[in-house]
């Protein structure tokens, strides 16, 4: 009987100690959660009014490395020591009792039905619930538990330095070491963070916009933001007069390119004020092009646009051609589409504003034929889909089985996603503008098409 009590005695201190070493784990967790979503402006502000804490905090935050080992060595510690005390009493206890009805393998289902259960309550108690509550309580739990990580981060420090000092050990006999190489985070976790921040108020949706753009502008390719030839209004060298100023004016560029025989022979680019300054001083009567135009800038179309934009402050161009692998002509970068790609679409005096989308009547829209099918399908809730193609230009041809005349008067229709597609305009072997008449009574249908064709 004494036996008895004294086993149930150890069961007791055993449970006991898992809830202490799983609230500890909770402490750790909420306390790193709380430190890298709080706001650091208010906090300074804090500091600076002589709040102890907040001092403390930002001594903290000022070596996020040792912090986050600090969290990392005290989580790890505590999962280890809660698991052995589960393996060794706990498991032992529920082995026997098992066995005692009969249940053969008694110690090896009790371990792991253990182990499935101590996993179940450090998840839940240990990390999701404390972490979901400091981050609705960032400040708060930031500030409250900033002493005792400080203390921790002092008491820890030797496991830091020995972690720190065993794995330069192991890289260096492993022939990896490299001293340029800093423990970095990973820029998904660094997304991750940014998000929580705006999620808490520290930066705005538009700063988060503008740091993630940052964050992927050294992966994108020039051909990624080019304009394509397809879309690019040319001068005809051979062709220029006077009265092709008026025709610049009609289309509204304020750059664009110049060839002369084909349009892959590119002479350069013009800017508009030029041909306007040149204009002027031949009293308005010619046009020297040649005094307009400028050297092109050749790139391949598969360079980085970080590298581009080096390169193109260092040149002093302002236009890049892109170059395909064939070496021809493929598109167009400025300077202005670079920039964009960080901090948004910048509108000058020339550009247009977009009605790329435009509701003529019941059910009926009119769009341009360069627009994308899912950006149509995203505006419009519609269900249109092309094996081949992009656009509602390709689109629209694939239906046809040709390309439509531009001089045609008669204007072709072509079913497809429950709706009627027809061509407006035409120029260059591109549809320009087509209409939408959406037919209510076949979306389930087109849906279900296309839910089938995604599948």
């Amino acid at each position: 009987m004494e036996e008895d009590f004294m086993d149930d005695g150890a069961l007791w201190a055993k449970l006991i100690l898992i809830a202490i070493l799983t609230s500890i784990n909770a402490f750790f967790a909420s306390a790193e959660m709380a430190m890298v979503s709080v706001n650091n402006n208010k906090i300074k502000e804090m500091a600076e009014e002589g709040d102890k804490r907040a001092k403390t905090l930002l001594d903290i935050s000022e070596d996020q490395t040792r912090f986050l080992s600090t969290i990392q060595v005290a989580i790890t510690l505590a999962g280890f020591f809660s698991s052995g005390s589960a393996a060794t009493s706990i498991s032992k206890v529920f082995g026997e009792f098992l066995r005692g009805y009969g249940i053969p393998y008694g110690g090896t289902v009790a371990f792991i039905l253990v182990t499935l259960a101590l996993s179940y309550i450090t998840l839940v108690f240990g990390e999701l619930v404390p972490k979901r509550i400091a981050l609705q309580n960032s400040e708060k739990v930031a500030l409250k538990s900033s002493g005792a990580i400080a203390f921790a981060s002092k008491i820890f420090y030797p496991f830091v330095k020995l972690l720190s000092v065993s794995t330069v050990i192991v890289l260096k006999i492993m022939g990896k070491y490299s001293e340029d190489v800093e423990e970095k985070i990973s820029e998904e976790e660094l997304k991750s963070y940014i998000k929580v921040s705006t999620q808490q108020g520290v930066i705005n949706s538009a700063g988060e916009e503008m740091i993630v753009n940052i964050m992927d502008f050294d992966d994108k390719l020039a051909y990624e933001i080019m304009t394509p030839r397809t879309s690019i209004y040319m001068l005809d060298y051979d062709e220029f007069t006077t009265e092709t100023i008026t025709e610049v004016l009609k289309m509204g560029y304020s750059r664009m390119p110049v060839y002369r025989e084909n349009t892959d022979n590119i002479l350069g680019t013009v800017y508009i004020k030029d041909l306007f300054v040149e204009y002027a001083k031949n009293d308005y009567e010619s046009i020297n092009l040649d005094n307009c135009i400028k050297s092109p800038y050749y790139v391949p179309e598969t360079k980085k646009i970080d590298m581009l934009l080096k390169e193109l402050q260092a040149s002093k161009n302002y236009v890049a051609i892109l170059i395909d692998e064939y070496g021809g002509f493929s598109g167009m970068v400025t300077v202005e589409d670079i920039v964009e790609e960080i901090v948004g679409e910048i509108e000058d005096e020339y550009d247009k504003e977009d009605h790329s989308v435009e509701k003529i009547g019941e059910n009926e829209y009119i769009v341009d034929g360069s627009m994308d099918i899912e950006d149509i399908n995203d505006a419009l809730g519609l269900s249109l889909y092309s094996e081949n193609h992009e656009t509602i230009s390709g689109l629209i041809i694939e239906k046809l089985g040709f390309i439509p005349d531009e001089k045609q008067k008669k204007k072709l229709s072509v079913k497809a996603g429950g709706c009627i597609l027809t061509e407006l305009a035409v120029a260059e072997k591109r549809i320009m503008k087509a209409s939408i008449k959406v037919i209510p009574e076949e979306q389930e249908e087109a849906k279900r098409e296309y839910k089938e064709f995604n599948s």
